[in-house]
């Protein structure tokens, strides 16, 4: 029996949503940037789709995949968005899993929430031919078992969720499973080596938040909109600066530059006085930069006119995710050390004149 998409979704409910082709905003080509994580995972979602067809080959010859891949870095950068879009250009179907469903406070829920879930996905990969799960926020389930602050029901988790993994890979069931993480030190080292292909997920460079902006921008020009020409123009004469500095450098040194000598050349922007928006982006998402245009077009559609100042004003109101991350890793450092101070001592018996 084929399961129908209202049907799957309607068994997959408990534990998140469904998402095929029809459901699917997102277009490959409409994901600015990650190049080569598009092509990594076009022969991961190619290899894929074939695999039903030799699973049996693979298996006998004991070769067969672990369609397994591990995305993780901060949010916004374009995870889950690319791995949805992916789906929809070759027409499997995804199971998006909210971590926040799996876990429960009751005693052995979280493992039978786990075990259910990869049961399901199973069965429409089994019947449908191929299914793509997908954990976001994989960490929630999958923490650090060596953490003193985990419970053992999370411990109990991560071996479930190791066992699940090795016998769909045994099996040669052409189920593919994702995980997406933010905190990508909080997972334990077993669920590091079960995933067979680990994407690293950074922040845009200039080049490609520049692509990004000028994106967003005709799509307000294709809305009848006008664009302040202050916005364009200072956007490419700041990026003609970057690229040129950029440039050389890279030639000069015959490879890609580090962090200090990237960073150095805003600093020289800065010095020169002629830092704009591609300055001010500096640790922005895709995401960052699209929540700004939409509050810009609060503005944008009073005067019908998206103007510099009002866009400009737009990030530093939304913030980048890179000052947010750093501001949460601070305010967790802070708790953590306050807990530890305010811990109570424990007893050591051997100090009290008793039989035990």
């Amino acid at each position: 029996m084929t399961f129908t998409i209202e049907e799957m979704q309607q068994r997959f409910r408990k534990f998140g949503t469904i998402y095929s082709g029809d459901d699917i905003r997102e277009d490959v080509e409409d994901i600015i940037g990650l190049e080569d994580k598009k092509e990594m995972m076009a022969d991961f979602f190619l290899s894929l789709k074939k695999y039903g067809d030799i699973a049996s080959n693979l298996q006998a010859a004991k070769i067969a995949p672990n369609f397994t891949m591990l995305l993780y870095g901060p949010p916004g950068t374009g995870k889950t968005a690319l791995t949805r879009a992916m789906a929809k250009k070759y027409e499997i179907p995804m199971g998006l899993v909210d971590a926040d469903r799996l876990v429960s406070p009751l005693l052995g829920d979280t493992v039978k929430n786990i075990r259910g879930v990869f049961d399901l996905a199973a069965e429409f990969s089994k019947e449908n031919g191929v299914f793509l799960l997908f954990f976001d926020e994989i960490d929630a389930i999958t923490g650090e078992r060596a953490n003193a602050h985990e419970v053992g029901e999370i411990k109990r988790a991560v071996i479930s969720f190791l066992q699940i993994i090795d016998k769909i890979s045994y099996d040669a069931i052409p189920l593919a499973i994702f995980g997406a993480t933010n905190h990508e030190k909080q997972l334990d080292s077993a669920i590091w080596r079960r995933f067979t292909y680990h994407l690293k997920f950074q922040f845009p460079n200039f080049i490609v938040r520049k692509n990004i902006l000028e994106s967003f921008i005709l799509r307000v020009e294709k809305a009848t909109i006008g664009i302040d020409p202050r916005l364009t123009e200072s956007i490419e004469s700041e990026y003609k600066f970057l690229f040129q500095r950029y440039s050389k450098l890279k030639e000069k040194l015959g490879r890609e530059l580090n962090d200090e000598e990237y960073y150095g050349i805003f600093d020289e922007l800065k010095q020169k006085g002629k830092e704009g928006i591609l300055y001010h982006t500096l640790g922005y998402t895709g995401a960052d930069l699209m929540r700004a245009m939409r509050v810009a077009l609060f503005k944008a559609l009073q005067k019908n006119m998206l103007l510099y100042d009002d866009y400009f004003r737009s990030l530093e109101l939304v913030g980048g995710t890179e000052t947010h991350v750093l501001q949460g890793l601070r305010l967790a450092k802070e708790n953590s050390a306050n807990q530890e101070e305010n811990k109570p001592p424990t007893s050591d018996l051997s100090d009290f004149d008793i039989d035990i």
